[in-house]
């Protein structure tokens, strides 16, 4: 199955490159530009998967356009570059990018360099999505306690009673203890507040 690749490349002899080792491989260019802000305007019938960006030097509307990309639809970019001042490279990793490259250019590097790249930005997509999950947890976690400490002082239960009168009522409405747990709390918020 092909990658849809778009390639963002100001040297035209590097830019062969790529494209030869490219058309060799599993990776579809689906865009080739010299400029990154073209990108930005273009319409995909089939979303991109991939972005290889090769520069000479870092510029700071460059950064800007991946940060924006980055925040949009998050896709793991490779930017090879002749720029290793350490700056940059924090900037560019700062924006989004899953590698940066100094002088690596050649064409026996670029596929290894593109799936670790790759298999990088899902391990990382991955930890996000949990590190999103467990706060989504904790902060339901937060709300079905303090639902059951207002359980326990107006009807006098323990907290095993106040969580089984929230289980129940839950299921009983089909819905999810925290959404429920979280009308509680508002409610009582709301009769509480002067």
């Amino acid at each position: 199955m092909k990658i849809n690749t778009i390639v963002v490349s100001d040297a035209d002899e590097s830019n062969s490159m790529l494209e030869k080792v490219l058309s060799s491989s599993d990776y579809k260019i689906v865009f080739n530009d010299s400029s990154l802000q073209s990108l930005l305007k273009q319409a995909f019938v089939v979303p991109p998967e991939l972005i290889i960006i090769n520069i000479e030097k870092a510029d700071l509307s460059l950064i800007e356009q991946l940060k924006l990309i980055n925040q949009q639809f998050p896709l793991p970019v490779v930017v090879f570059a002749k720029d290793d001042r350490e700056e940059a490279i924090e900037q560019f990793i700062d924006a989004g990018v899953s590698a940066y490259v100094v002088d690596g250019l050649s064409e026996q590097r670029i596929i290894p360099i593109l799936k670790t790249a790759v298999t990088r930005f899902r391990q990382y997509q991955g930890i996000k999505k949990e590190l999103k999950e467990l706060k989504a947890s904790l902060d339901d976690r937060k709300i079905i306690d303090r639902a059951k400490g207002i359980l326990m002082q107006q009807r006098s239960c323990t907290e095993d009673e106040a969580y089984k009168l929230l289980r129940s009522n839950a299921m009983s409405q089909n819905t999810r203890i925290a959404v429920l747990a979280k009308n509680l709390v508002d409610t009582a918020d709301l009769l509480t507040t002067p």
